[in-house]
C-alpha cells in the first residue's frame, strides 16, 4: 500500500515538474527572463487548487446529480477565496507586476480564467478516476458473475446426478458385463459401452476445468450409437462422419452427446433416404458440429428443451462470446450446427 502511495505521489509530481518546466520555457522564450520565485507563488496556489477541487469538491461530482449541484455552488464560493489567497502570497514574494495581475480589474479576469483552467484539469482527472474505478467494479461484477455461474451449474448437474445414484448403477452393468459374457459377446460389449458413458458422465464436470478432450467426446458419442445399434438390430440409418485434428480441442462434456441423444430420440431413422446425418470437423480454430436428422411423426413425448438449454449455459460459461448456434426446425427434418472459436 505505501509503495502505491508513494509511486502516485512521484508521478504526480513528475507531471507537475513537467508543466511547469513547460510553461516557464515558453514563458522565458517570448519573455526572455525567468524568475523561479514568483514562478512557485504563482503555480504553488493553482497546484493547491487542483488537489483541493480533485479531492474535495469533485470528489463524488460523477456519483449523482444532487452531489453535481453541491460541488457546483461549493465551486462559486471557494473560487474568490482562492484567488485571494493567491494575491495575499504574491503580496508578500511577488513583485509589482505580479501584484498588479492581481489587482488590475482586467489581469483579475485574466487570473480567474487562469484559475478555470486547473478547475478543468482537475475536473478531467476526477472523470478520469471514477472511469477506471467504474471499469473495475464492473470486471469485479462479470467475475462474480461468471463464478456464480459455474457454481450453479455445477449445482445443477450435482443434482441431477443425485436423481439416482450413478455408482450404484455404474456397479452394477459391471457386473452385468461379467455375466454377459458367458451368454454373448456383443452384448457385453454394449454393456461396457455403457458402463463407460455413465463413467464418462459422472466424472465429466469433476475435472478441475470441466473440460474434457474432444477425443473421448466422440468416443463416447459414438459407443452411444452403438448401443441404439443394438436395441433396433442394426437397423438405424446414420451417417456419422468425423475430420481434422480432434486432439487437439477441449470442450464441456456431454455437448455433442446431447444434440445426438435428442436427434436418436425424436428423429426417423430406418429410412435410408434420409440417415441421421452427423458431421464433426475440426480445423486451426474452430470445431463445428452438424445434425439433421427426419422428424419422426405422432411422437408421445414432446420435447422439454431442458438438456439444450444446459448445453448452451454450460457453451456460455466456457465459450461466451465464443460460440454459434443455428437451428432450422422445419416440417419434416430439424437441423442443428454449432460452432466453437477457439
Amino acid at each position: 500500500m505505501l509503495e502505491k502511495n508513494y509511486g502516485n505521489m512521484t508521478r504526480h509530481a513528475l507531471v507537475w515538474l513537467g508543466w511547469i518546466g513547460i510553461t516557464q520555457t515558453m514563458v522565458f522564450v517570448t519573455r526572455g527572463d525567468f524568475y523561479l520565485l514568483q514562478s512557485l507563488v504563482f503555480f504553488i496556489p493553482s497546484i493547491a487548487w487542483f488537489y483541493f477541487c480533485s479531492f474535495v469538491l469533485f470528489k463524488n461530482f460523477f456519483a449523482n446529480k444532487k452531489a453535481r449541484i453541491t460541488n457546483l455552488l461549493l465551486l462559486i464560493v471557494f473560487i474568490p477565496v482562492f484567488h485571494f489567497a493567491r494575491y495575499v502570497l504574491n503580496l508578500l514574494f511577488g513583485n509589482e507586476v505580479t501584484v498588479s495581475f492581481f489587482s488590475d480589474r482586467e489581469q483579475i479576469g485574466l487570473s480567474l480564467a487562469y484559475q478555470m483552467q486547473y478547475t478543468i484539469f482537475a475536473l478531467g482527472y476526477c472523470y478520469f478516476i471514477y472511469s477506471l474505478e467504474r471499469q473495475k467494479r464492473i470486471q469485479e461484477l462479470e467475475l462474480n458473475n461468471r463464478q456464480l455461474e459455474i457454481q450453479q451449474l455445477h449445482t445443477e448437474y450435482n443434482f441431477l446426478k443425485a436423481q439416482v445414484n450413478p455408482h450404484f448403477l455404474y456397479n452394477t452393468l459391471n457386473t452385468l458385463f461379467s455375466h454377459a459374457q458367458y451368454y454373448s459377446d456383443e452384448l457385453a460389449n454394449n454393456i461396457l459401452k455403457l458402463s463407460e458413458i455413465m463413467r464418462y458422465s459422472i466424472e465429466g464436470l469433476d475435472k478441475d476445468n470441466g473440460m474434457v478432450n474432444l477425443k473421448n467426446e466422440i468416443h463416447h458419442l459414438q459407443n452411444l450409437i452403438d448401443i441404439h445399434q443394438l436395441r433396433f438390430s442394426n437397423e438405424l440409418q446414420i451417417d456419422f462422419t468425423v475430420t481434422g485434428p480432434v486432439g487437439d480441442f477441449a470442450i464441456p462434456p456431454l455437448v455433442f452427446i446431447t444434440f445426438v441423444e435428442n436427434a436418436l430420440k425424436y428423429g426417423e431413422l430406418k429410412n435410408s433416404s434420409h440417415p441421421l446425418v452427423i458431421r464433426l470437423d475440426a480445423s486451426q480454430d474452430r470445431v463445428r458440429f452438424y445434425c439433421r436428422n427426419k422428424k419422426k411423426k405422432n411422437v408421445i413425448e414432446k420435447s422439454s428443451g431442458i438438456g439444450i438449454q444446459n448445453v448452451l449455459k454450460r457453451l456460455d460459461v466456457s465459450y461466451k462470446g465464443k460460440y454459434e448456434v443455428t437451428t432450422n426446425n422445419e416440417e419434416e427434418f430439424y437441423t442443428l450446427e454449432l460452432i466453437l472459436y477457439v
